[in-house]
């Protein structure tokens, strides 16, 4: 389940802004176009979607970031993959754990989800995640890169024909 690259996206002064991506392998044109569909109009925090860009597959996690004196920020934590075969559900557990757990020790900052995007995307390569967030926080996640087997759909309808 490793993606292509994992990108940052918040809602800025101007709009919609890249804040972040690692690797730094996408077009500029892919990154604008995937600025713009990441974050749906009218997405709220939690939201998970799933999409393309072209010839890439995406999916994206929305999150409030919290901030002193004015209204919450919303963001999205985006994975990006060559192809569609690549669990979709993990990829909103991972997503969401992570927010959740950086939310309940209040690191949740937009300086640190971007400076973890590299090691969060070294624990897709590696099926496990375990990131160093402040002397007393740790995230660890272990996941199992697995891919369903498609079910022989012939022997599924003899075995009802000969019931």
């Amino acid at each position: 389940m490793k993606p292509l690259s994992l990108c940052l996206v918040q809602m800025g002064d101007k709009g919609l802004e890249m804040v972040s991506s690692h690797p730094k392998v996408l077009p500029k044109e892919v990154l604008n176009e995937l600025t713009y569909k990441s974050m749906p109009m009218g997405a709220k925090a939690g939201e998970f979607a799933s999409s393309s860009v072209g010839d890439l597959f995406y999916s994206s996690y929305i999150f409030s970031l919290p901030r002193e004196g004015s209204r919450d920020n919303i963001c999205a934590i985006i994975a990006v993959f060559n192809d569609m075969k690549y669990n979709i559900d993990g990829i909103r557990k991972i997503f969401s754990f992570l927010i959740k757990e950086l939310e309940t020790n209040t690191l949740l900052k937009l300086d640190l989800i971007e400076e973890i995007l590299p090691n969060l995307y070294n624990g897709f390569s590696k099926g496990n995640i375990r990131i160093k967030i402040s002397s007393v926080a740790t995230i660890t996640i272990d996941f199992e890169n697995k891919t369903e087997e498609p079910i022989d759909e012939t022997n599924v309808l003899e075995d009802d024909l000969w019931k």
